[in-house]
C-alpha cells in the first residue's frame, strides 16, 4: 500500500512537471514567437508590435498556469531588450541556471534555487530555441515556477495521521517544508536518509522522533525523490483491518465455491474437457470439428458457438489466399471510414470562426488550407480524382507551409488546361512536394523555388516537379532510388509510398524518374497513361 502511495504521489508530481514542460514546448514551437525573435526589424514600431505580440502570448498562458515569470533570451541584435521579458542572450550567462545548459544534451533544464527574490524557493525551467532546418540555437525560453505550484496540493491517499510527505531533488535539497525543516535544507540534516539515493524506489524501516516508522520512496524522471514516512503502529492498525475484511471475504468465497463445485462441477468439467480437447485440435489445424450439444444451458450456447466458429474457420481459411489483396483495400477503407469528415470539417469551421472573431486572418487562412487538405485527402474513400483536385491538395499543403515559414518558398504552377481533367491516384504529388520542402532547401534555411508542370502528350499525363535546391550526388541519387523500391530505410519513404501506390493501380502503365546534380537542384518526372484522353495540339508545349 505504501508503495502505491509513493507511486501515486510521483504520478501527480510528474503530471505537473510534464504540464509545465508542454507549455514551454508550445511556446518554443509557436511560429509567432520564433518569427518575432529572429526576423530583421527596420523601425521601432515593428519592434513594439513584435514585443506586444510576445507579451500577449505570455499573459494568456500565465492566466491559466501559475508561474512567476517568463523570459526570452535572443541573439537577434535588431530586436532591442524591453528590460523584463526580452533580453539579450549574453545576459543568460550570468544566471545560476545557465551552466547546466552549456553542457547540453537535454531537452529541458530544471534548476532549484533555495530562496528566490520573494524569499520563497524557486524552480527554474529552460529550453533552447533551435532552428530545425539549420540546427542552430538562436535563443532561450526561461520560466520561473514556485515550489508551491508543484507541491502545495499533495495529499496522502491513505490519510495517515502520523505520516509525512516530502520531495527532495537529485542533490539532496528539500523542495518542500518537512518536519520543521525549510525547503532548501539537505535531506541529510533531517534524518539519515541517504539510503533513498541508493536505488530508484524501495522502502526501509527507521526511527523518526523516537518512533519506529516506515520510509517508502519513488524517483521521477528529473531524479527527484518522493518520500513517504508512516508510523508502523498506525500501519499495523490499518493492515489488521484489511486482514479481517479479507479473511471474511475469503471465507464467504470458499463456501460459495464449494457449493457450486459440488452441484455442477463434475458435469461441467466433463463437458469443458471435451470442448477443450476439440479446441486444441482446431488450434493444431484440424478444422471443421464439432462437439455434441447438451441441453440448453449457458455452456450449450458455448458449444453451439464453437461448432459455428469451427465451420466458419474452415470456410475462411479456404478464402484467405484469394482475399489478401482485397483485404488490404478493405483495411484502407476501414481506416478512412473511422474518420468522420463532417465532424472534422465542422470543427475546422468553428476554429475559423473563432479566428475571425479575434481578427486573425492568418489563422483563418491556415484553417481553410487545412480543411481543403483533408477534404481532398479523404475524398469520400475514392482513390482516383482529377488532376485539378490533386493540384488543389498540393496548394493547400503549400499554403500551410507558407503560414509556418512565410516568404521562404516561391512556387510556380505551369499546367495545361487539357491535363486538369486527367485522373490520378490521390495523394500522389503532395508527398513529392513535401520531400522537396524538407530536403532540397536544408542549406538555404528553407528558401528556394519550386516549379510544378503538367502536360498531356500522346495519352500520357506528364508531370514534372523541379526545385533549385542543393541537389544530390549520383551516389546519393542511386541510394534514394533503391530505397524507393525497397523502403528498408527512412530516407526515400515518401517516394517509395508514391511509387508503390502507383504500381498497384497502374501496373506497368506509368514511369517514374529523378534527375539531380549537386548545386543544380532536383527534377522528378512522372508519366501516367490516360486511355481515352484528348490529345494536346501540336503547338502546345
Amino acid at each position: 500500500m505504501l508503495e502505491k502511495v509513493a507511486y501515486q504521489l510521483n504520478e501527480n508530481i510528474e503530471y505537473r512537471v510534464i504540464g509545465y514542460q508542454n507549455i514551454l514546448m508550445q511556446i518554443a514551437l509557436d511560429p509567432r514567437i520564433t518569427t518575432a525573435l529572429i526576423q530583421p526589424y527596420h523601425s521601432l514600431q515593428e519592434e513594439i508590435v513584435a514585443i506586444q505580440q510576445i507579451n500577449s502570448v505570455v499573459n494568456r498562458i500565465g492566466a491559466y498556469f501559475p508561474m512567476r515569470k517568463i523570459q526570452f533570451y535572443k541573439n537577434n541584435s535588431n530586436l532591442h531588450e524591453d528590460g523584463g521579458t526580452i533580453l539579450n542572450l549574453d545576459k543568460a550567462e550570468s544566471e545560476i541556471w545557465y551552466p547546466a545548459m552549456e553542457k547540453g544534451g537535454r531537452q529541458f533544464y530544471w534548476h532549484f534555487q533555495k530562496r528566490g527574490e520573494s524569499g520563497q524557493p524557486t524552480l527554474h525551467l529552460s529550453i533552447w530555441l533551435v532552428d530545425y532546418l539549420t540546427n542552430e540555437k538562436f535563443g532561450i525560453i526561461h520560466m520561473e515556477v514556485t515550489n508551491r505550484a508543484l507541491f502545495d496540493q499533495l495529499s496522502n491517499p491513505l490519510e495517515f495521521k502520523k505520516g509525512w510527505i516530502t520531495v527532495a531533488d537529485a542533490q539532496g535539497n528539500l523542495l518542500t517544508d518537512f518536519m520543521d525543516r525549510q525547503a532548501g535544507d539537505t535531506i541529510g540534516q533531517v534524518l539519515e536518509w541517504n539510503r533513498v539515493y541508493e536505488e530508484l524506489r524501495g522502502w526501509y524501516p527507521t526511527k523518526v522522533n523516537g518512533k519506529q516508522s516506515m520510509v517508502v520512496y519513488e524517483t521521477n524522471r528529473l531524479g527527484w525523490k518522493i518520500i513517504t514516512v508512516v508510523s508502523q503502529e498506525e500501519l499495523w492498525q490499518k493492515l489488521r483491518s484489511i486482514q479481517n475484511a479479507a479473511l471474511a471475504v475469503s471465507i464467504v468465497f470458499v463456501l460459495l465455491t464449494f457449493s457450486v463445485l459440488t452441484s455442477f462441477g463434475l458435469k461441467v468439467s466433463n463437458r469443458l474437457n471435451s470442448l477443450i480437447r476439440r479446441m486444441k485440435r482446431v488450434r493444431d489445424g484440424d478444422m471443421g470439428l464439432t462437439v455434441k450439444v447438451y441441453g440448453n444451458d449457458e455452456l450449450a450456447d458455448v458449444e453451439e458457438e464453437f461448432n459455428n466458429m469451427s465451420s466458419r474457420l474452415e470456410r475462411s481459411l479456404q478464402d484467405i489466399s484469394e482475399a489478401r489483396s482485397a483485404a488490404e483495400i478493405e483495411k484502407l477503407k476501414l481506416l478512412q471510414a473511422q474518420i468522420n469528415p463532417h465532424f472534422l470539417y465542422n470543427t475546422l469551421a468553428l476554429v475559423k470562426s473563432m479566428a475571425m472573431d479575434v481578427g486573425s486572418s492568418e489563422i483563418s487562412g491556415t484553417v481553410d488550407a487545412l480543411a481543403t487538405f483533408y477534404r481532398l485527402a479523404l475524398n469520400r474513400g475514392i482513390d482516383l480524382l482529377p488532376l485539378r483536385d490533386e493540384l488543389e491538395h498540393v496548394r493547400a499543403y503549400l499554403d500551410i507551409h507558407e503560414s509556418r515559414f512565410p516568404g521562404r518558398l516561391t512556387t510556380r504552377f505551369d499546367v495545361e488546361e487539357e491535363a486538369l481533367s486527367c485522373e490520378i491516384v490521390k495523394i500522389t504529388l503532395q508527398p513529392l512536394v513535401e520531400n522537396a520542402c524538407l530536403h532540397a532547401f536544408v542549406h538555404t534555411g528553407g528558401r528556394g523555388k519550386l516549379t510544378i508542370e503538367a502536360r498531356l502528350r500522346d495519352q500520357m499525363l506528364c508531370i514534372t516537379i523541379t526545385d533549385n535546391g542543393c541537389g544530390m550526388t549520383p551516389k546519393k541519387l542511386q541510394e534514394l532510388m533503391m530505397n524507393a523500391n525497397e523502403a528498408e530505410q527512412r530516407a526515400g519513404f515518401g517516394i517509395y509510398n508514391v511509387s508503390e501506390r502507383l504500381k498497384r493501380h497502374y501496373g506497368e502503365s506509368f514511369e517514374f524518374g529523378i534527375r539531380s546534380a549537386p548545386g543544380e537542384g532536383t527534377s522528378i518526372q512522372l508519366r501516367i497513361f490516360q486511355p481515352g484522353a484528348l490529345q494536346a495540339s501540336p503547338g502546345d508545349s
